[in-house]
């Protein structure tokens, strides 16, 4: 990471003056721009090219495109952004870097750099990047997965703007590796910013392998990578092993582009034979290896998945399947991925094997919808529970960002953030829209887990179908609410009674026959409001002995202390499992049948 920022290059969309000026077009700047803005960020990112047409905005880079299409825009007012200090942006530096998500060498147990105290964070800024556009000037965006989006303050639109520009003033010092903001990445040694291309990348891992990164002693020259296997190995900078173990390349179909001599030779089969031959279909277990490949290609790497591959012979060898994806040579994106081989015992391969089927056999078991989230907001996993419920297949949900799937997207993100920064929630309801565009309310309960050296890697979530709950509760509150209007319509004081004699509810008649609030009554005494305590408990206990009581005479005490001849009238009433658990009581004003 570099400690300082620089220039952004020529025809980037970052700021490329040499000092932040704030948009001369402020009447473009009106509340309804803002507005359009906000519209523009509830959109799914396929549907956001289009958007930014209809904000007037004509972006022809293709990469700054992409880029775009992943972000928020700023609002002032309504973005929220606070550092939580997740070390999740260097990791993301590293991974940039070397393709992986090791953390940074630098980072400490508590996400802070341990070389220089005094260096420049990534994390703080990562998120943020700026867009020059020909009409509406400087525009901030946002990483909208960030563990920090949506929580602190308000973000301090003109502040954070100029921030950005004056590190991007300062000259770079101490470059020891990648500097990243967005997908920008900084060359180490150089004045420049670029977008991650394959020449860039390229570029890259030379700079790197003079001073860190050794680059496979058996890996050719630039000019000698002629074949995809060897450039996927040079761009991946060996990471998977030596180019001497069994390796192929396939693109993103699953397809064999290339193979070395090493694997040609486990399998039996001329290198003719396997190019431009499904990979899965040389495994026993064809289909999970196709999903294998596919998560490769949605995660960027997989590592130790335990397969068994068929020989030439009809017999079969188990083996530990490890890859990564690199960027196609042609348009510098993912295309293709990078796989090693590895044989091992039929002991490992059964320990494994039976690990994995046990996970999977836990995830599918669930009757709820359970998933696997990554660090930065999109699906890993999921089960059946949740395709069903969606109405999406597995390929179509695998990749895509969890918070797409809810009417409120800023929610669901809220929840992620929530998650990633106390390590759990609870409870968490949110609004599941589906294939159809049904809605369904759901309960989201997740916690997120950590790798062998404590770092956080994703979130397993469970999502519950709660409309079931909802139903049940709308109908109890109903029931609640029907009888206390038959409660509340009668004349005559109505209470209900514990097994203690204590009060538990009261109708608007007995507040007002006895001169006090509802809030004094419940809680009460039964028998302190009678000329004759004792007689009145005692009329309690034969409704509990005998199941009821009828014309038991009373005398209340009434308002202003006026003692009032009532008939009390009393039925026991039971729990779900038929104990008894009150008194339902009447005292009629025997004044009015005297009167009539």
């Amino acid at each position: 990471m570099s400690k300082k920022h620089n220039n952004f290059p020529k025809g980037n969309p970052g700021n490329s003056s040499p000092k932040y000026q704030s948009n001369p077009r402020t009447g473009w700047r009106d509340a309804a721009f803002w507005k359009a803005l906000e519209d523009y960020n509830r959109l799914d990112t396929r549907d956001r090219a289009n958007g930014l047409k209809s904000l007037g905005m004509i972006v022809k880079d293709d990469d700054i495109m992409r880029v775009l299409t992943k972000s928020h825009f700023v609002i002032p007012g309504v973005t929220r952004f606070k550092c939580i200090n997740c070390g999740e942006c260097c990791r993301y530096a590293k991974k940039i870097a070397t393709f992986t998500y090791e953390s940074c060498a630098f980072l400490n147990e508590k996400n802070m750099c341990s070389k220089h105290e005094t260096r420049y964070l990534v994390c703080k800024w990562f998120p943020f990047w700026v867009y020059q556009d020909e009409k509406f000037g400087s525009l901030l965006t946002i990483k909208p997965y960030c563990g920090g989006y949506g929580l602190g303050e308000f973000i301090d639109y003109d502040k954070t703007m100029g921030r950005m520009s004056e590190l991007s003033l300062q000259t770079a010092k101490e470059d020891d590796g990648a500097f990243v903001i967005h997908e920008l990445l900084h060359l180490p040694g150089s004045k420049e910013w670029v977008f991650p291309s394959k020449e860039n990348v390229d570029k890259l891992l030379r700079l790197l392998s003079k001073t860190e990164v050794k680059a496979p002693a058996n890996i050719p020259s630039d000019i000698e990578l002629v074949g995809e296997l060897h450039y996927a190995h040079h761009y991946t900078s060996g990471l998977l092993g030596n180019i001497s173990d069994p390796q192929l390349t396939v693109n993103e179909t699953g397809v064999i582009t290339d193979v070395n001599e090493a694997f040609c030779k486990l399998c039996g089969k001329e290198r003719d034979n396997l190019v431009e031959r499904k990979l899965s279909s040389l495994f026993m277990n064809s289909e999970g290896a196709a999903n294998d490949i596919q998560a490769c290609f949605y995660r960027g790497k997989i590592t130790a998945i335990p397969h068994r591959i068929k020989l030439g012979n009809k017999t079969t060898v188990p083996v530990l399947f490890n890859a990564m994806t690199f960027r196609a040579r042609n348009d510098g994106l993912v295309h293709g991925s990078l796989i090693c081989i590895k044989e091992i015992t039929d002991i490992i391969y059964n320990e494994l094997a039976q690990s994995k089927n046990y996970v999977r056999g836990l995830i599918e078991a669930s009757l709820d919808c359970f998933m696997v989230i990554n660090i930065d907001g999109t699906l890993m996993d999921v089960n059946q529970a949740f395709i069903k419920l969606t109405g999406y297949s597995r390929e179509r949900l695998i990749g895509d960002y969890f918070n797409h799937h809810f009417i409120n997207p800023e929610e669901a993100q809220k929840g992620i953030s929530i998650t990633f920064k106390d390590g759990q929630v609870n409870n968490y309801e949110l609004e599941l829209k589906t294939a159809s565009n049904e809605t369904i309310p759901v309960s989201f309960n997740a916690s997120v887990f950590n790798n062998n050296e404590g770092i956080v890697q994703g979130i397993f979530a469970v999502a519950r179908d709660i409309r079931e709950n909802r139903r049940i509760m709308k109908q109890l509150e109903d029931s609640i609410n029907y009888a206390r209007g038959l409660i509340e319509s009668s004349v005559d004081l109505m209470v209900t009674v514990n097994c203690e004699g204590i009060i538990t509810d009261v109708n608007e008649a007995a507040a007002e026959l006895t001169g006090c609030s509802r809030e004094k009554l419940i809680n009460s005494r039964f028998q302190d409001y009678f000329t004759e305590p004792q007689k009145a408990a005692k009329g309690i206990n034969i409704a509990f002995n005998d199941g009821k009581v009828k014309g038991y005479e009373l005398e209340l005490i009434g308002l202003e202390a006026e003692k009032i001849s009532v008939s009390f009238n009393a039925n026991v009433y039971k729990n779900s499992e038929g104990t008894v658990i009150g008194v339902f009581a009447i005292a009629r004003d025997m004044r009015q049948s005297k009167a009539t």
